[in-house]
């Protein structure tokens, strides 16, 4: 490891320490915690996905989201450059980082590991890693300890692709490496006519009956039903109230949500007896 390497990566770890008696482990949904503890851990998968980068030469994504979680929680995973999850050999050396309590021990880390995988940390290779987040008021603040973290390896850049779904994220990541245009627009556009595809696919005397083209949403008042207000327009055959929207002050998965309907069993907020039957 180049000299400037060691340094940069001792100076940047040295401003991101993780919380004492703090434990948080890699799992399918990434590392989840409290928005308020998770700076260091953010910090340290930005680093995480630069060596990933490296190490496949390819676009990876580091989204930064809790999904179905309070919206004081927040979270960070890595995208492969499959469009899938971060791969599962990689995940020990993930809590290892998140947990090292020192400069030293978390240098000391990522030396070994790099030796390891035989990742070209020199600063000759590049690394390109696209970010994405949800609309957690931690989201921003999070964006910017990762995007430390990525600028701590010689040759990585951040892309910061604003507000996005996670399925967003995993689309463009993986569009970036089969050479496509990556772009939210873009993304509309396939699932758009995609489903026109599958609506073609009808036979002509079911679409002759009469048919329910309408479906009523919980956005969950989060980012879900932001791009799906987006989406709808671009679905002729297909009719979409979204509720829940988070324009009406509504809180991110508070009373609303797939997680609280499952939980409870209880319709979420701005659904009532008069929608029995959607």
């Amino acid at each position: 490891m180049k000299e400037e390497q060691r340094l940069l990566l001792l100076h940047s770890s040295s401003l991101f320490f993780p919380p004492q008696g703090v434990k948080l482990s890699y799992g399918t949904a990434g590392f989840r915690a409290d928005a308020s503890i998770l700076k260091s851990t953010v910090h340290r998968v930005g680093i995480l996905a630069a060596l990933r980068s490296l190490k496949t030469q390819s676009v990876v994504g580091l989204m930064i989201t809790a999904s179905h979680n309070k919206v004081t929680d927040n979270g960070v995973k890595i995208v492969d450059p499959s469009g899938g999850m971060l791969t599962q050999e990689w995940e020990p050396f993930a809590d290892q980082l998140a947990s090292a309590q020192t400069p030293e021990a978390f240098l000391s880390l990522i030396t070994e590991f790099v030796e390891k995988e035989k990742i070209p940390l020199d600063g000759v290779q590049s690394a390109e890693i696209l970010l994405g987040r949800d609309t957690r008021p931690s989201g921003e603040s999070l964006l910017e300890a990762a995007k430390q973290g990525i600028s701590s390896i010689l040759g990585a850049i951040a892309l910061d692709l604003g507000i996005l779904t996670t399925p967003q994220l995993h689309w463009m990541v993986r569009a970036r490496n089969k050479g496509m245009k990556a772009t939210e627009p873009a993304y509309f556009e396939q699932i758009s006519s995609s489903f026109r595809c599958l609506v073609d696919l009808i036979p002509n005397e079911t679409k002759s009956s009469k048919m329910d083209n309408t479906v009523v949403v919980d956005g969950a008042d989060g980012v879900g039903g932001e791009k799906l207000e987006v989406l709808k327009s671009m679905l002729t055959s297909l009719v979409i109230e979204v509720r829940n929207t988070g324009k009406g002050g509504g809180l991110l998965n508070d009373g609303v949500g797939a997680d609280y309907v499952q939980k409870e069993n209880v319709v979420p907020r701005g659904f009532c007896s008069n929608d029995v039957g959607l």
